[in-house]
């Protein structure tokens, strides 16, 4: 698991190992730039890549689906940010996914989620 303050710092952590990570979730509001235009750089280079947009914002939900694989207000349960990783990650070519290869970007939530993903891996 990676983590990243903002979407510069991602960017550049992606770049240096795009083929190490194999989803992102990103707050859509985070300095530098926002996670319209994250997603839009990360499709860019990897249009497979798996992206889940976090928003407090209606709006931002409802046009989310134009840029990202899913989206999910703040304040969702980790459960269901887990469960959509989840389906994300097993619909792509390789279903056994190195839980290591994962870049929350932006938000506290964007962490918890990871939390969330890799506790039940880790206490089975």
């Amino acid at each position: 698991m990676v983590v990243a303050g903002n979407a510069p710092q991602g960017l550049k952590v992606f770049h240096s190992d795009a083929g190490e990570i194999d989803a992102v979730i990103a707050d859509y509001d985070m300095p530098g730039m926002n996670g319209a235009e994250l997603a839009a750089e990360l499709k860019r280079r990897n249009p497979g890549l798996p992206v889940i947009m976090v928003s407090g914002c209606q709006a931002v939900l409802e046009e989310a689906p134009h840029f990202v694989d899913a989206s999910m207000p703040k304040g969702a349960p980790i459960d269901t940010i887990v469960e959509q990783v989840e389906l994300l990650l097993t619909g792509q070519r390789h279903p056994a996914v190195p839980l290591s290869r994962y870049l929350p970007l932006g938000s506290a939530l964007a962490g918890v989620a990871a939390a969330g993903f890799l506790i039940p891996k880790i206490w089975k």
